[in-house]
């Protein structure tokens, strides 16, 4: 494999803000692909200003940027609207998050691109997708994590919902756009270039209900209508957080066959008539008062060393730091060391795939606002004069 990586020699032009869009480009930039930025002249991402971090370089910009250039665009003036068709013209794929109809009307949506670019692929990142009669509405993660139920299956058991701890329809949708990058280059490959469409959407909305998975089957199936789940499965008991003498861990017993030997370890001979799953469903509430008796009596420590030599999927609670520090996240390369040119040292993500022979996925720091401008627009314009004229009407800001 080239040391490069897999998506080497593809183009990938992006003009999004905030998180699934970026997060979509910065995926498909750790795995080689050349991505141009276009942001507001001035103002640029607004993740640039959030959170901590450098002026107009937060962290929160910078994860979501790595491996990036940027470059600005005034959009509302002719000569921007021709250089960003410009640079769309050789493109292989182009990534937007603006609202609904926004990229139509500045004249960069899709039958514009690909009129001259028929094999773009182009993809939409929407809070409710491109149809339906949401579809202009604005949606932003919260909004969407509510609206599409993960948050009413999300908090204490019996208690209120409550947000899942991190961006999930954001993270969610760019990692689908991904998915949908990726699935329509194949189909590039293998079409006449008359025939393909390249243009594909996807919503926060759309990501999150698809997170509901099981859910919405078993709901059609009995008609029951779950609350907030604690740290306790919808269908294995058990399978959740137990507390122990000096703090918590997480376990679960995943198969029948199992369980005596569960039984066993925890020496709690009440509940061993439950052999079945189903059974100790029937009678959770029996059974996980039973263990969590049993786990309040030995430390985690001693909990983690049993429970894994007998085979049990067990694990702490760790906090940030305690990611940061686990050393499979660093054998994983999932905690990667960084030297930002404007911050200094820092750990940034790394890549969640991991390719033989190609490990070194952040490349490039995060950009400053409009940093790649002039070394871009150099190698699209046609010539000088065009250059020149396009930077006298205003196209890249003042």
């Amino acid at each position: 494999m080239a040391d490069d990586g897999p998506l080497a020699g593809l183009t990938v032009v992006e003009m999004t803000g905030h998180r699934a869009g970026p997060f979509c480009g910065a995926l498909l930039g750790d795995m080689g692909a050349e991505v141009v930025k276009i942001e507001r002249p001035g103002v640029g991402d607004p993740a640039r200003s959030q959170g901590v971090g450098p002026a107009q370089k937060s962290g929160y910009f910078m994860v979501n940027n790595r491996n990036k250039r940027s470059v600005t665009l005034d959009l509302k003036t002719d000569a921007g609207v021709e250089a960003a068709r410009a640079l769309l013209a050789d493109a292989d794929v182009f990534i937007e998050n603006f609202g609904y109809g926004v990229t139509d009307r500045l004249g960069i949506g899709y039958d514009d691109i690909a009129a001259e670019n028929p094999d773009i692929v182009y993809a939409s990142i929407k809070g409710y997708g491109e149809t339906g009669p949401d579809r202009e509405r604005k949606g932003l993660d919260l909004i969407l994590q509510a609206e599409a139920g993960i948050m009413s299956l999300t908090g204490p058991a019996g208690g209120e919902p409550v947000k899942v701890g991190q961006a999930i329809g954001d993270l969610t949708a760019g990692m689908f756009a991904t998915i949908g990058i990726l699935a329509r280059l194949h189909e590039r490959g293998r079409t006449d270039s008359a025939a393909f469409t390249g243009k594909f959407d996807v919503g926060l909305f759309d990501a999150i209900v698809s997170l509901l998975n099981e859910y919405i089957t078993n709901y059609s199936m009995d008609g029951a209508v779950p609350g907030p789940q604690g740290t306790t499965h919808q269908t294995l008991v058990p399978y959740q957080l137990f507390e122990t003498a000096d703090g918590h861990v997480v376990t679960g017993v995943p198969s029948d066959d199992s369980w005596d030997t569960f039984v066993d370890l925890i020496d709690r001979e009440s509940i061993r008539a439950y052999q079945t799953n189903d059974a100790r469903v029937e009678h959770a509430e029996e059974v996980t008062e039973v263990i969590q008796d049993a786990m309040r009596e030995r430390t985690t420590d001693a909990w983690l060393q049993d429970l894994s030599e007998a085979g049990f999927p067990v694990g702490p609670i760790n906090d940030v730091e305690a990611v940061v520090e686990h050393p499979q996240s660093r054998a994983r390369g999932l905690v990667v060391e960084h030297d930002d040119p404007d911050w200094g040292s820092c750990l940034l993500t790394g890549h969640p795939i991991h390719f033989p022979g190609f490990d070194d996925h952040i490349r490039r720091p995060a950009p400053r606002l409009g940093e790649h401008t002039e070394a871009v627009f150099e190698a699209v314009a046609s010539d000088q004069a065009t250059l020149d004229a396009w930077v006298d009407a205003g196209a890249f800001g003042d």
